[in-house]
């Protein structure tokens, strides 16, 4: 078994479909099929059961989905350092950063580039939680991740962003028409979150209210929900209108006051080097 197999069974879970997930692999489904055939030939079981609702994971799915994405993570790390050893690049800062934020680093690192236009910075994709357990254990001096973030002695935040939560849909969409929606509107629409401890505060948004919303496929990240939106699977509130999303899809407002989704930067507060002039590029965003 390899790391493209385990990639192939994680697509067909986050979008519960053989079909959907050849798309975005950009495969063809008897192949993609194969290939799952193989792994769970290698496993000794099935990963997935069919429902009416599409491919669904069994629990030796679940579990080898969660293992799969651990190990994943770990390869892609070390990808990234083998490039950075190869180009001679193994000093300057460590930044992780979670994703669906590439417009807050742009404009963060812009803004590095005036302050210390020397200073290097060696990113790396990282959940919020882990952020703050690596921060505090000096493996990384710096994570940009979305609120809330576990209160940790010796790291500091600051929140460089906010943005209003609004409903991503497609534009065909029967609710797309209206001007703003309410969470009584979307109630029934199949729901599409990442698999991240933030989405729960959506979540939550529903339950105050005596409202239980409709889930659709979970995605790993934040970058795999607006794909999912745009084949139609159902609609997102995780969001932030200034992320890139694909053509033919809209975001509406909530009626609710509902708080922002908030992007907050994370450091070690004994870091030196580039971490101050990094701090000071991100305060200068909130002003």
């Amino acid at each position: 078994m390899d790391v493209r197999q385990m990639r192939y069974v994680l697509a067909v879970a986050q979008t519960g479909s053989v079909r959907r997930a050849a798309q975005l692999l950009s495969i063809a489904q008897p192949t993609l099929s194969q290939q799952l055939g193989i792994v769970e030939g290698e496993v000794g079981a099935p990963l997935f059961e069919r429902t009416a609702r599409g491919m669904r994971l069994t629990p030796v799915g679940e579990v080898f989905a969660a293992h799969a994405e651990s190990v994943l993570g770990v390869f892609d790390q070390a990808l990234a350092a083998v490039s950075e050893a190869v180009d001679g690049d193994l000093g300057g800062l460590r930044l992780a950063v979670a994703d669906g934020l590439s417009d807050v680093v742009r404009a963060i690192l812009g803004g590095l580039r005036g302050l210390a236009p020397g200073a290097r910075v060696r990113m790396t994709r990282m959940r919020t939680a882990e952020q703050v357990a690596r921060i505090a254990a000096e493996d990384v001096q710096a994570g940009l991740g979305y609120r809330p973030v576990p209160a940790t002695d010796g790291v500091s935040r600051l929140v460089v962003h906010r943005a209003p939560v609004r409903a991503l849909l497609p534009r065909g969409h029967a609710l797309a028409a209206r001007a703003s929606l309410s969470l009584a509107d979307l109630a029934d629409e199949p729901l599409i979150l990442p698999r991240t401890a933030e989405a729960a505060r959506f979540v939550d948004q529903f339950a105050g209210r005596g409202l239980h919303p409709r889930f659709g496929p979970a995605a790993a990240g934040h970058d795999l929900v607006p794909l999912l939106v745009a084949a139609g699977e159902g609609y997102t509130l995780c969001v932030r209108e200034t992320a890139r999303v694909p053509a033919g899809l809209v975001f509406r407002p909530i009626l609710e006051p509902l708080p922002p989704i908030e992007v907050v930067l994370l450091w070690r507060r004994d870091a030196g080097g580039a971490l101050p002039a990094l701090v000071a590029a991100a305060r200068h965003l909130t002003h």
